[in-house]
């Protein structure tokens, strides 16, 4: 599922319209349409998290499914060593899976 699709299937579980998602996020409405079609690239961190919160959904979930990373887990990934040794093997790991079962 594109993300724009995403963002609608939720704004229409929500019982909102195009115009209510849009005032309750404090975005443009055309612009919501845009993102809702897939015809603009996924919004700003900032957005995300409006857009989040006025759809009851966790912010983080919200960037994520939008193709980004958080800013605070990039903190996290670039100054804690642990962290991103992790997630470093976690890839390789995923990696790894994902080429046993071609």
């Amino acid at each position: 599922m594109k993300f724009g699709e995403y963002v609608k299937a939720l704004r229409t579980i929500r019982g909102f319209g195009q115009k209510e998602l849009a005032e309750r996020a404090n975005v443009a409405s055309p612009y919501l349409n845009k993102i809702e079609k897939n015809k603009v690239q996924p919004p700003s961190e900032d957005i995300l998290i409006r857009l989040a919160l006025a759809l009851n959904k966790d912010p983080y979930e919200m960037i994520v499914k939008a193709g980004k990373v958080p800013t605070d887990f990039q903190q996290v990934i670039l100054n804690d060593t642990d962290a991103f040794n992790y997630l470093k093997k976690k890839s390789s790991a995923t990696a790894a899976a994902n080429e046993g079962r071609k």
